[in-house]
């Protein structure tokens, strides 16, 4: 029952912080939220800024550990890339509002804390990259600058919690093939583009939801 509670603290939490900021919600927004007299909600907090911070170490862990198991696979470097950008896609499309603070409040965090997801960052970032390295050696890429071009499908998958629509007319499968296209195309040997490219044999590369 504590884990439950401390769970919907957690989701209400990431709600509030979303729709309000993480400087405008006031400890006492989360406590009414989940039904709970302030002084109680420290019986599952520290404080506001630990709270926050728990919210966005959580979301980047599981992002590293998935992505870790990703490159992990016995698949050619070109596939793993094309998995990990399929999952990152998917998990931000899962969870928008958490992935949305993790972008927008790791500001907000103290500087010890705010080091320590830089580096989680950083670490998330170097997978990629090698990933990109090894498709290179192997073969399947031409040689480029692996940390932009990390840099690159970072941000266009990031960006993704600004304008994804759970309604809209692809899925994130859908979303996830169409972003690989486009930087597969600028990777890839010139030979290989049209046979290598996730998702080809479907009319326009990219189906969109009925």
């Amino acid at each position: 029952m504590h884990e439950t509670r401390k769970e919907q603290v957690l989701e209400a939490a990431v709600h509030l912080f979303r729709a309000k900021g993480y400087h405008a919600t006031s400890v006492q927004d989360i406590a009414d939220a989940v039904g709970l007299r302030k002084g109680s909600l420290y019986h599952y907090i520290r404080s506001k800024e630990e709270l926050l911070f728990e919210i966005i170490h959580s979301t980047i862990q599981t992002y590293i550990h998935r992505l870790e198991s990703i490159a992990a696979r016995p698949e050619p470097a070109s596939a793993r890339l094309a998995a990990a950008i399929e999952a990152h896609i998917k998990a931000v499309a899962q969870d928008t509002e958490g992935f949305a603070i993790f972008i927008g409040e790791t500001r907000a965090l103290e500087p010890e804390q705010r080091q320590r997801i830089e580096e989680a960052s950083s670490q998330y970032g170097h997978l990629l990259e090698r990933l990109i390295e090894e498709a290179s050696l192997e073969g399947a890429f031409r040689p480029a600058d692996s940390a932009m071009a990390a840099l690159a499908i970072l941000g266009a998958c990031n960006w993704m919690h600004r304008w994804y629509d759970p309604q809209g007319r692809l899925s994130p499968k859908e979303i996830a093939a169409a972003f690989t296209e486009v930087f597969f195309g600028g990777l890839l040997q010139q030979p290989q583009i049209q046979a290598s490219l996730p998702g080809k044999g479907r009319t326009g590369g990219v189906t969109t939801r009925r």
